[in-house]
């Protein structure tokens, strides 16, 4: 018989950590990084070290004896993986690089590679992007004959924003007309049927679009369990950043992903919500520690980024929700000047006095690289970015289209375009291409016959021809009373004075091609109406036309002087747009009722607290300075000139604001030395 003794287990030896968390974090951080719950969020605010304490706790995991193809870091972009992956191996070594990193999309697309063929398609299934999407659907919607011009159909960019709102979302397609596009609602049996073929379409031919991703690795797991195990058992820990901006379905993705380990760890920002026009749900985070028992719930609160000032105005602001987590951020930062809240006559005035302070900045040494002017939408910038031409100051504009480059724009400079030069060919092929029944072919036959036409006039301009297509040989085709609508137009055009009284002749006459095109005419008619607004500052049809066509507003940097080639240039960006982004001096312009929060917004109490999300977001990307600027009248085309109120979100915050208002003469007593504000000084 055996012989048994006890001997005592001898205890096990502390890890020997290589990094030196306890001083490089803090104890919000620490706590995060060193946490063992198996379910954790991270409640991050604005300049708090997200990105920080996310590579910390992966490095930490690692040390701890995790491997690292075992870890799965969920991100909303590669470029944030690969730089979170590159500073973890900085920080500790290669074994981070096995990380398993990416985004939603491209996690699932691996494990549709092994499995896809178990829901139908083949593991070489091709993957459409988000334009590619947009021609099949149309493709579908032919050959299902349906006229989208016969009767008022939705056109193909909603149709895809209606699928993909129905799948991230989960809601009936019914819901989502009637939220999104009620004029439509009674269509919905051919919505529903067009997206049925549009699904099947895509399955018989093995291809998936970017929500396709995510829908069937879902439906993969829920079909076959030994593989959903399968594929869990390999995700030791799960970490997901920007967990307020996941969609339903991301969010059931997190669940299966950690289902066998049962280790979570979400990191996210409540306040920082802002994408629900893309399906995302900012209740994923709210509702996550009444969904997991015994979440451990970790604030990080210390901000690193802005002065006491700002962040004074950030929780201001965030007092105004009552549905978000409870925080205040803080900052052991110097104090500096209180923010300022600016007051402009009309909104060239408000663009005028940001292209001053611009400068000014730059005089004290402030480059514009350290600058941002951020906005609502990407319309409310135009008078702004012609200021800027004007003053040559270098700029580069992120979100949303630029003026010149909207279609619809671009469709009415084409008739000016004319107006100037009648032998422009490209404007012509533009502008005779809006009408129905004219394609490329027909638009070119046509310029040339008014080509023949100018000459047989001795040189004449086309424009000044008063019967342009009368007994012409276009009088029987199905198109000819375009062509004389067009005609008459431009001659009309072409007798005014001052050139810009024209204006409002083409825009008459190309509205109602516009609301044939668009399904969201009325926010495009809001772009025309700046657009008029714009030409009555221009003496003469040349210097406008240099402004916004020869010399064109584009993606890249407005380059003024050879001279500053190498001079970092002046950011303009939507808030959506400038989030995870920051700068020392921050202006926020067009801050009225409208605009943040947006006309759109005001009677949905949802939508609303997302503005006022979005307005945080704006305050919390100032480091040294922030700026709120609005005009006192401005110009809507339905209200014409009218009286501005100032955003109601400032309404709660003034006492943490410095108030000014614009004046112009430098005489004024309250001018003098002692008296200037800090910001014009």
């Amino acid at each position: 018989m055996k012989q048994f003794h006890l001997r005592k287990t001898p205890p096990s030896s502390p890890i020997d950590y290589h990094i030196d968390y306890e001083s490089a974090l803090n104890q919000q951080q620490l706590s995060a990084v060193t946490s063992p719950a198996k379910r954790l969020l991270i409640l991050a605010g604005a300049g708090t070290g997200k990105t920080k304490t996310l590579i910390y706790k992966v490095s930490r995991l690692i040390e701890s004896g995790v491997p690292p193809e075992q870890i799965v870091l969920l991100t909303f972009t590669r470029r944030a993986a690969k730089e979170m992956m590159e500073r973890a191996t900085q920080l500790l070594d290669e074994r981070c690089q096995y990380v398993q990193g990416g985004t939603f999309h491209s996690f699932c697309t691996q494990i549709l590679r092994k499995y896809s063929n178990h829901i139908g398609y083949n593991n070489e299934f091709s993957i459409i992007d988000s334009a590619d999407s947009i021609d099949l659907i149309q493709h579908v919607r032919s050959t299902l004959n349906i006229d989208h011009r016969s009767q008022r159909f939705p056109a193909k960019r909603s149709l895809a924003k209606l699928f993909t709102l129905h799948k991230n979302k989960q809601l009936d397609m019914r819901v989502l007309l009637q939220e999104y596009y009620p004029q439509f609602l009674v269509h919905e049996k051919d919505v529903i049927r067009l997206f049925k073929t549009y699904e099947s379409y895509k399955a018989k031919h093995h291809i998936m679009d970017f929500d396709d991703l995510l829908f069937n690795t879902e439906k993969l797991f829920i079909e076959y369990p030994a593989i959903l195990e399968r594929v869990s058992s390999t995700c030791q820990y799960v970490l997901v950043d920007e967990f307020q901006d996941t969609n339903k379905i991301q969010a059931s993705l997190c669940e299966y992903f950690s289902s066998f380990h049962q280790n979570l760890t979400v990191v996210g920002d409540d306040a920082q919500s802002i994408y629900a026009f893309r399906g995302s749900d900012y209740e994923n985070i709210l509702r996550f520690p009444e969904e997991h028992a015994n979440t451990e719930l970790i604030k990080l609160e210390e901000n690193y980024r802005s002065s006491p000032e700002i962040l004074e105005v950030a929780n201001a602001v965030l007092k105004q929700s009552s549905i978000l987590f409870k925080k205040k951020l803080f900052t052991n930062r110097e104090s500096s000047d209180l923010p300022a809240l600016i007051k402009a006559i009309d909104d060239k005035e408000e663009a005028e006095f940001i292209s001053q302070l611009v400068l000014h900045l730059r005089e004290h040494q402030i480059t514009l690289g350290e600058v941002a002017v951020l906005f609502r939408n990407a319309r409310d910038s135009f008078t702004l970015e012609l200021a800027l031409q004007s003053k040559d100051i270098p700029f580069k504009k992120f979100g949303g289209q630029k003026f010149t480059e909207a279609a619809h724009i671009k469709d009415v400079l084409a008739h000016i375009r004319i107006l100037s030069n009648p032998n422009d060919t490209v404007a012509w092929q533009r502008v005779l291409m809006l009408i129905e029944g004219v394609g490329p072919k027909t638009a070119e036959d046509l310029f040339l016959w008014i080509q023949e036409v100018q000459s047989k006039q001795g040189g004449a301009s086309t424009t000044d021809s008063t019967h342009w297509f009368s007994d012409s040989e276009w009088m029987n085709k199905n198109y000819y009373n375009g062509l004389n609508r067009l005609g008459s137009c431009l001659i009309n055009a072409s007798k005014c004075t001052p050139w810009h009284d024209s204006v409002p002749l083409i825009v008459d006459y190309y509205l109602p091609i516009c609301k044939d095109l668009y399904d969201d005419a009325s926010k495009r008619e809001e772009d025309l109406a700046s657009l008029l607004q714009i030409t009555k500052t221009y003496q003469d049809i040349q210097s406008f036309l240099t402004d916004l066509v020869l010399e064109p507003i584009t993606d890249t940097v407005t380059d003024t002087l050879a001279s500053r080639e190498e001079e970092a240039p002046l950011t303009l960006s939507t808030i959506h747009s400038a989030k995870g982004l920051e700068w020392k001096h921050v202006l926020i312009m067009q801050c009225l009722d409208g605009s943040i929060p947006s006309t759109f917004s005001i009677d949905n109490e949802e939508s609303l607290d997302e503005e006022l999300r979005l307005l945080y977001v704006a305050t919390t990307r100032a480091k040294e300075m922030l700026y709120f600027t609005y005009p006192r009248t401005s110009f809507r085309q339905r209200e014409g000139d009218y009286l501005t109120k100032a955003s109601r979100f400032l309404d709660p915050i003034t006492a943490n604001l410095e108030p000014w208002e614009l004046i112009h003469d430098t005489h004024d007593p309250n001018l003098n030395e002692g008296n200037k504000p800090p910001l014009l000084e």
